[in-house]
């Protein structure tokens, strides 16, 4: 590394479900990482995103939102995967959705402010908001209870204000090299990225019909001939959810299949063949085991 003002740093993006970390995130990269849908709890796992230019390298952890459903191991898990992100980091970015605060909103900021990192407030989605100056007010009363090094108003979803931002964090880091490969986008698998996407088919299509109780596993990843053949397993807790996936002869998971080859294929560059199989492992969001067993790794606390 030649350039002595390189920076680099770590950038932990943090806000209740649903406010847009994600599409930000992808925005940033221009690739899709993390997946999206309008369904809270969409992102489960905690993926670090690799921006890199030529002055700066920047790492940010897309978390799950932090929420106040209670219960279950995977939601435990989930809001313990958001709440560490904010340790050891470099900057936080707090995304608020404009004109709305929750009590999700309020337990995320609580966790925000126990990092000792710079924290930069964005105020996403703003474009939706035709009277600009409702915005002060709005940002002045989370602004009593809460202290931030600087404020961002964005809409990540059409790309807006997201350069300026950029500027910001870049100022907040340390300077120093890459941290990883200025190829890499990410530290999680192939493998990991194509489950996400399944997974992703499957909360468009059912995002009223099914709970949160399904998760992708990747059984069988091979290439022939420059095919790639996947064989994958959709996990669901009960009969009849596999029964709405599968649908009236089978033609439900026929889509879901058709759909997630052609994200896959545009993901990898390469010609898929995969095939779909749903089996039921029965309360598996409240066993810990069967959550480490598929997939969901970090260690759990008490």
């Amino acid at each position: 590394m030649n350039n002595p003002r390189y920076k680099a740093g770590y950038v932990a993006v943090i806000g209740r479900p649903n406010v847009g970390k994600s599409t930000l995130i992808n925005q940033i990269l221009q690739q899709k990482l993390s997946i999206v849908s309008h369904k809270p709890q969409t992102t489960r796992h905690q993926i670090l995103a690799i921006h890199s230019s030529e002055n700066s390298q920047i790492v940010f952890i897309d978390t799950p939102g932090i929420h106040n459903q209670k219960g279950t191991a995977l939601n435990k898990h989930l809001n313990q995967t958001a709440q560490s992100s904010s340790h050891g980091v470099d900057v936080v970015l707090f995304l608020v959705e404009a004109m709305k605060w929750t009590d999700e909103d309020l337990r995320a900021a609580k966790v925000m402010s126990q990092s000792d990192a710079d924290k930069i407030l964005v105020i996403n989605k703003v474009d939706k908001i035709k009277q600009k100056e409702s915005l002060i007010p709005f940002v002045e009363k989370i602004m009593q209870d809460f202290e931030f090094d600087a404020i961002h108003y964005i809409s990540a979803l059409k790309n807006k204000q997201i350069a300026p931002l950029l500027d910001a964090i870049n100022n907040r880091l340390p300077v120093g090299p890459p941290i990883f490969d200025e190829e890499q986008v990410s530290d999680r698998s192939t493998r990991f990225f194509i489950s996400e996407l399944i997974r992703e088919q499957l909360m468009e299509r059912f995002h009223q019909e099914l709970p949160y109780s399904v998760t992708v596993n990747i059984e069988a990843y091979e290439i022939k001939e420059g095919m790639h053949h996947i064989h994958a397993i959709i996990w669901v807790e009960r009969k009849n959810q596999k029964m709405i996936i599968i649908g009236k002869q089978g033609e439900a998971i026929k889509q879901i299949g058709i759909k997630a080859r052609k994200e896959i294929e545009q993901f990898i560059e390469a010609r898929v063949h995969l095939k779909l199989w749903v089996k039921v492992k029965s309360s598996w969001t409240d066993d810990i085991r069967a959550i480490e067993a598929l997939g969901y790794t970090d260690e759990f606390k008490d």
